[in-house]
């Protein structure tokens, strides 16, 4: 008999129950045969394809039930995001992984030049520690470069808000819904797209 995690959707951004914790689909490796997992405190692990299959207390979380239909509509917006807005919503996720984990790519195995700095260090501060660092250090930032990348007005809380859309949605939800380009429908024989049928 196959066990229910058979089933489950390991699509990056859907939430797992394993045992009774909570974990996010963070990445999927399937080159390896394996994924990413992200806890709500910000901890990490890989576990294998395999391993999510045969356990016997893997399920869909109800976070994801709840909020399905509203995972496939994010997950085709992460296409329109226009020129640029891609590369600011991967600088916010950047952001927001350092003050998970310490970490800019949000893998200890994988630190960047300097990391994890003091500020962010999670085995010696607090996650609200850190997410004081990140407000004053986007706060130091050029006005007018801040501006560009959406970061000119952040607080703990917009950090906050920005890290449960990151957890629920991945790179799309650190995306502004106004960046978004609204989806046209296709033309047929170059006329316009709004217009019905032509009598004779």
């Amino acid at each position: 008999m196959r066990s229910a995690a058979a089933a489950v959707d390991l699509s990056s951004g859907v939430g797992l129950v394993l045992d009774g914790a909570e974990w996010t689909v963070e990445r999927r490796e399937p080159h390896l045969g394996r994924v990413q997992l992200v806890a709500l405190d910000g901890a990490r692990q890989h576990v294998s394809l395999r391993f999510l299959v045969d356990h016997p207390g893997c399920k869909p979380s109800s976070r994801t039930s709840a909020s399905g239909a509203d995972r496939g509509r994010q997950t085709t917006a992460l296409e329109d995001l226009g020129k640029g807005r891609r590369e600011i919503a991967e600088i916010r996720m950047a952001h927001l992984l350092e003050v998970a984990t310490g970490f800019r790519s949000g893998d200890r195995m994988r630190p960047g030049p300097g990391e994890p700095r003091p500020e962010y260090d999670p085995d010696s501060t607090t996650l609200t520690s850190r997410r004081r660092a990140k407000v004053a250090e986007l706060q130091a930032l050029d006005r007018q470069h801040a501006k560009r990348l959406g970061l000119d007005a952040v607080s703990c809380h917009t950090l906050i808000r920005w890290e449960t859309a990151r957890r629920q949605f991945g790179l799309v939800g650190c995306a502004d819904d106004r960046w978004l380009r609204q989806r046209r429908p296709p033309q047929r024989d170059g006329g316009d797209p709004g217009s019905g049928p032509r009598g004779p």
